[in-house]
């Protein structure tokens, strides 16, 4: 798949995630969705969110994987977008690489487990 094609797929999906968090939390909507970027040097981590900057990137890899693509779609665009959400309305996260209370309570809101990690595998 083309990265100009999958990154329409990702901001598409991500503002669904984002509206449906804003209504769950409306303190969110003071805040613009995280903008996202793909990075091909991501193969054990699926998804990093920098939360000062307001920006996800997630693993260019795992989307050329159809075993991966709707994982990354329905779990960790939600789960990075969480991250940013959790900063929103907190500041700093908590210890575990921020995978704290408080975002595992979001995780749980939206309606996903909040499990910090991820089982899939792709080729190097």
């Amino acid at each position: 798949m083309d990265k100009k094609i999958i990154l329409k797929l990702i901001n598409r999906e991500a503002v669904m995630v984002w509206d449906s968090l804003c209504e769950i939390y409306p303190m969110l909507t003071k805040f613009d969705c995280p903008k996202f970027e793909l990075n091909g040097r991501l193969w054990r981590t699926a998804g990093m969110c920098y939360q000062d900057e307001s920006r996800i990137e997630l693993g260019y890899k795992f989307f050329l994987e159809k075993s991966t693509r709707n994982t990354m779609i329905d779990v960790i665009l939600p789960h990075e977008i969480i991250h940013q959400a959790d900063f929103n309305l907190f500041g700093e996260s908590e210890k575990n690489c921020g995978h704290g209370v408080k975002w595992a309570e979001i995780m749980v809101n939206y309606g996903l487990d909040a499990d910090p990690y991820h089982t899939m595998e792709i080729k190097r």
